[in-house]
Formats: C-alpha cells, sequence, structure tokens
C-alpha cells in the first residue's frame, strides 16, 4: 500500500509543491495531526477527519474550474466562518474547499486560520458526542 510520501513523490511538480506548502502548515498549526491516504489522497486527523490535500491529478478529483492544482478541502467546511470568502461549497453539503493554482496564491496567514477553526470544531464535536 502506498504511503503518503510515495503519493507526494509521484505528483506533477507544479501540484508537488503546492501540496508540500498546504501539508507544511498543517503540520506547523498541529504537529499531532495524524495523516493517511484516503480516497487515495491525505486526510488529516484528529478526533476525526479534519481536512485534506486533493491535488487535481489524483483519481476521483472533483472537476474544477480554471487552472486549479490543489485542493485544500474542510470536512466540516459548513461549519467554518468563511471570513475570508474563500470556501467554495460547490454542489456539496458539508465540505467545502479552497482551489490553489500557484504556490504563490497561498496565503499563509488565511490557510492557518482557516485550519485552526476547523480543528476547533473539531474539538467541539468530539466534545458533543461525549457528552450524549
Amino acid at each position: 500500500m502506498k504511503d503518503v510520501e510515495d503519493f507526494i513523490a509521484e505528483l506533477p511538480i507544479d501540484e508537488k509543491l503546492i501540496l508540500q506548502q498546504l501539508r507544511s502548515i498543517l503540520f506547523q498549526i498541529e504537529p499531532r495531526f495524524q495523516e493517511r491516504l484516503s480516497y487515495g489522497v491525505p486526510y488529516y486527523y484528529r478526533k476525526r477527519r479534519v481536512c485534506f490535500l486533493w491535488p487535481v491529478s489524483a483519481p476521483l478529483a472533483p472537476k474544477v474550474a480554471g487552472d486549479v492544482k490543489v485542493l485544500l478541502g474542510f470536512c466540516y467546511g459548513s461549519k467554518l466562518s468563511n471570513a475570508h470568502g474563500l470556501l467554495q461549497k460547490q454542489n456539496r453539503k458539508h465540505v467545502y474547499i479552497i482551489p490553489f493554482s500557484r504556490l504563490s496564491s497561498i496565503n499563509q496567514q488565511i490557510v492557518q486560520e482557516h485550519i485552526i477553526e476547523a480543528i476547533l470544531i473539531d474539538n467541539e464535536l468530539h466534545k458533543s458526542n461525549t457528552l450524549k
């Protein structure tokens, strides 16, 4: 079975660079993320699935407009504030994404804010489940 490092190594260079930068930000925010391939792409877990990185060359990649290379998806994106207006719902109920076309389009501060909020939601959902 392929691991995340093998998966990244096989990506086209433009996707690889974007994915590596986003992955670095994820682990800067939460070094304890559990990272594993699910649906053929890297997912990041704490109590449950928090987010994922989906290169458009990966199997089952959703159709995206434009020159998008990598999607940063949030499993409970519908609960995020979307204060910067970057999260896209498209035709999904819960999962929201931020598309990235170039390495230079990554605003580290905004990405960090979304990840931190997603982690807080993960904590809240875990608490509410343990209280039941």
